[in-house]
């Protein structure tokens, strides 16, 4: 049932509908959380959607939003996947990112090594 809303943030996402996208992965997450119960916690699919709201909200300007959703797509893909695993780079990227534009360089330059030692190994 969530992957629905997930294809529904897809579409909002290729049509430039931040908003939109914002929305449906949030139900997305929601219905995931209440489907799969503690293993959300634990499912990559669920730390990709935190992942593409958190893009969604830092194309929005909303930093701060962005920022807690990029630690939770970080908690629950390492959950999933263990550390230091390859798929965790995208996420660091892009938080570091959005640390840039809020210009906290320091704080993005320390992703930027943890991502490029992730890709070193």
């Amino acid at each position: 049932m969530f992957e629905q809303y997930w294809q529904g943030a897809q579409v909002a996402m290729q049509r430039g509908d931040q908003a939109g996208a914002e929305s449906s992965l949030r139900l997305a997450i929601e219905h995931a959380t209440k489907e799969l119960g503690p293993a959300a916690q634990k499912d990559d699919r669920v730390a990709n959607y935190y992942n593409n709201l958190a893009n969604c909200l830092r194309n929005q300007g909303r930093h701060a939003d962005a920022e807690g959703a990029y630690k939770s797509a970080l908690e629950v893909r390492q959950a999933a996947l263990g550390p230091l695993h390859a798929s965790e780079v995208v996420i660091l990227e892009n938080y570091a990112k959005m640390l840039r534009a809020c210009n906290r360089t320091q704080e993005a330059e320390k992703l930027e090594k943890r991502a490029l030692g992730i890709m070193r190994r």
